[in-house]
C-alpha cells in the first residue's frame, strides 16, 4: 500500500510537471507569435521607409533633371532666334565686304566672278535647312516625361539623398547588406519600389 501511494504521488507529480510544461509551451508559443508579428511589422516599416526615400530621391532627380532640360531648351530657343539671325547677317556682311574688295580690284569679267561664286554655292546650299533640322531634332530630343505624376520637387530640390533617407529613418548609408550588429540581410525579401 505504501508503494502504491508512492507511485500515485509520483504520478501526480509527473502529471503536474506535464501540465506546467504544457502551460510553459503555450506561453512560449504566444511569445513567439508576438515576436513574429513584431518582426513582420518592422519589415513592413522598413520597406515603407525605403519606398518613401526612393520616391523622394526619384522626384528630386526628376525635378533637377527637368530644370536642366528647361534651361537647355531656353538656350536652344535663344540660339534659334537672334543669334541665328546675327550669324546669317554676319555672313551677308562678310560677303558684301568681299564683294566690294573684288569690285575695287576691277576683275576682268564679272562672268569669271560669278563662276567662282557658283563653285562655292554647293558647299553652303541647304545650310539653313540643315541648321533648322538639327535645331528641331535637338529641341524634340530634350522633351522628357516626368518620372511620377506626384513629383513636386519644390521643397526638396537641394536636399541630399542622405538627408532624405534620414528623414524617413534609414540609418546605414554604407551600401552594405550587413547592419550595425553584423546581421546579413542579403537574403531578405526583395523590395519592389514601383507602386
Amino acid at each position: 500500500m505504501e508503494h502504491r501511494k508512492s507511485v500515485e504521488s509520483e504520478l501526480q507529480a509527473y502529471q503536474q510537471r506535464c501540465v506546467e510544461a504544457e502551460e510553459r509551451a503555450v506561453e512560449e508559443s504566444a511569445k513567439a507569435s508576438i515576436l513574429q508579428r513584431q518582426l513582420a511589422d518592422e519589415k513592413t516599416g522598413i520597406t515603407s521607409r525605403i519606398k518613401r526615400v526612393t520616391k523622394a530621391a526619384m522626384r528630386t532627380f526628376a525635378t533637377k533633371f527637368q530644370g536642366k532640360i528647361d534651361r537647355a531648351k531656353e538656350k536652344i530657343r535663344t540660339l534659334g532666334g537672334n543669334p541665328k539671325k546675327k550669324l546669317v547677317q554676319l555672313a551677308q556682311v562678310e560677303a558684301n565686304i568681299e564683294f566690294a574688295r573684288i569690285l575695287r580690284e576691277a576683275p576682268d569679267s564679272f562672268d569669271a566672278e560669278v563662276a567662282k561664286t557658283e563653285v562655292w554655292l554647293p558647299n553652303v546650299a541647304g545650310g539653313d535647312v540643315e541648321f533648322d533640322g538639327l535645331f528641331a531634332g535637338l529641341d524634340s530630343d530634350l522633351v522628357i516625361s516626368p518620372i511620377s505624376s506626384d513629383s513636386s520637387g519644390t521643397a526638396r530640390d537641394n536636399v541630399s539623398l542622405e538627408t532624405l533617407a534620414t528623414d524617413v529613418g534609414v540609418r546605414a548609408f554604407n551600401g552594405s547588406m550587413t547592419d550595425e550588429l553584423g546581421v546579413n540581410h542579403d537574403d531578405d525579401e526583395y523590395v519592389n519600389i514601383d507602386d
